[in-house]
């Protein structure tokens, strides 16, 4: 990522996460608010193109992870993506509401399931009706994400143009959500299966030393207990919207992932193939590969995910 540096991150706050300095990309527009007719402050996208070339150019659309209560569209996660500039692609990196936590410890009502799908996908409505603004070619969109991000963008794609996933009130509603190709890292799937893993998760160290015990963000993204709401979780879980027509998925997930199990991914891929068939899903499992594991952005393993985007897409 020779034009992207990462910050330093204050090390008396753990839970920040570092964030990306792009002052090296020169063509890009920054701050983007995706729903102008209805502003948000979590609403917002960065666009990135190629240092040359007039388009129009494929899209990979990035949705950033974070337990669905943390993260932003500038964070380092979006970093290893942005090698795909060097390869003819537009990168976009979008932010959507959360569900973090408030001062008197309950969570934003406003990032619960299934506002920020909702937000993700006028995004992707946006810059298919602006793409001759941003140089974009509105035939060639991908969607990309990691962990929360990866259900986002297996969620976007499966539920493009579905009445009941689709909130019109936020711009943009006679243009397709449709997307070409979906590269998913390490994604939540099934909520109920994510919520029974978290449960029984141990904690995590801190740098400090200290344990961590998560909370349940299954739980927290669904509004209310997973495994005691069955019906709804099964509503708000990406495999149940698997139906022909979902473009090409490549899914990459760790074997040995201690947030998100890697049953989720198997899941999803079991059923995009016995719907759509097995040319449609790519499942990549890495043995001893932790979440968000460094092995995942090596530069060989880019490579791969881009070539394989260059091959759906280019």
């Amino acid at each position: 990522m020779p034009r992207v540096k990462i910050n330093p991150v204050d090390a008396s706050k753990p839970f920040d996460m570092p964030t990306m300095d792009v002052s090296g990309i020169s063509r890009k527009w920054l701050d983007v608010d995706y729903t102008p007719n209805k502003p948000h402050p979590s609403r917002k996208l960065d666009v990135y193109l190629p240092e040359t070339g007039d388009g129009p150019f494929p899209a990979l659309i990035c949705i950033h992870g974070g337990a669905f209560w943390g993260g932003a569209k500038n964070d380092f996660q979006a970093a290893p993506y942005m090698e795909a500039l060097d390869e003819g692609f537009a990168v976009i990196s979008a932010e959507q509401r959360l569900c973090n936590q408030l001062p008197d410890g309950s969570y934003n009502p406003e990032g619960v399931f299934p506002n920020p799908i909702f937000d993700f996908k006028a995004a992707i409505r946006f810059l298919r009706a602006n793409a001759a603004k941003y140089k974009l070619d509105p035939d060639r969109f991908a969607t990309t994400g990691g962990s929360a991000g990866g259900y986002h963008a297996v969620m976007a794609a499966a539920t493009a143009d579905v009445d009941a996933m689709y909130d019109a009130s936020l711009g943009w509603a006679d243009v397709s959500g449709k997307v070409q190709a979906v590269f998913d890292w390490f994604g939540v799937g099934d909520l109920v299966v994510q919520s029974e893993f978290t449960e029984h998760t141990p904690g995590m160290k801190l740098p400090d030393g200290t344990e961590f015990k998560m909370a349940n963000y299954a739980d927290v993204f669904l509004g209310v207990n997973a495994r005691e709401n069955t019906n709804l979780a099964y509503f708000a879980s990406p495999e149940t919207w698997i139906t022909k027509g979902l473009p090409p998925v490549l899914i990459q997930h760790g074997i040995a992932d201690e947030v998100v199990p890697i049953e989720c991914s198997r899941r999803i891929a079991a059923k995009i193939e016995e719907i759509c068939g097995k040319d449609c899903v790519v499942l990549e499992q890495f043995e001893g590969f932790t979440h968000g594991d460094a092995g995942f952005n090596t530069p060989e393993n880019i490579k791969r995910v881009i070539n394989w985007l260059k091959e759906k897409l280019l």
